[in-house]
């Protein structure tokens, strides 16, 4: 049976609670998805669709390696019914994350896991991958001021999980 998977850069769980609580802002009344306790704010690296020994190969090769990370804007998108991610579609909202050499790199290195493995890459990869953290989903998502958008450099380590609804990670929530 295959389940999809996820390497992720996880930020400290200060930084997720920051981001949790302006998603929670952003979304309104009655968002389809917002980040929370059992959605843990995270930079993919890569996701892909495997077996528990291909996920177990993968889950041996990631380390405790921490890369600063740097947001460069939030993003507004439309999401039509239909996405992987997002069935029902809605607004997605999130933080776009400048996409550096060593970001890059880890993309192309854990690509090369996923590959070694015999697994299948899943989403936006190689030329593709665009590293942001999602902070949900809604039909109206609010515009904040922007002085309370969060920006700047924070650091986020390695980490593997099971892929679970919207994206999100819920097995990491208390890493």
């Amino acid at each position: 049976m295959y389940v999809p998977y996820g390497v992720v850069l996880l930020p400290s769980r200060q930084t997720r609670a920051r981001f949790a609580a302006f998603a929670a802002a952003v979304a309104g009344p009655s968002p389809a998805h917002v980040l929370g306790s059992r959605a843990p704010a995270h930079v993919s690296v890569a996701h892909f669709d495997g077996s528990p020994a291909q996920a177990a190969s993968l889950s041996a090769r990631v380390s405790a390696r921490t890369l600063p990370v740097k947001i460069i804007g939030l993003l507004y998108a439309i999401t039509p019914p239909g996405d992987y991610y997002f069935p029902a579609g809605g607004v997605y909202f999130g933080l776009e994350v400048v996409r550096r050499p060593s970001l890059d790199a880890l993309h192309r290195e854990v690509l090369g896991w996923i590959r070694d493995a015999g697994a299948t890459p899943l989403g936006q990869v190689g030329d593709d991958f665009r590293p942001h953290v999602t902070l949900g989903l809604a039909e109206s998502p609010a515009l904040p001021a922007w002085p309370d958008i969060p920006r700047g450099e924070f650091d986020a380590t390695l980490a593997f999980g099971e892929l679970g609804p919207y994206g999100t990670f819920p097995g990491l929530a208390g890493a």
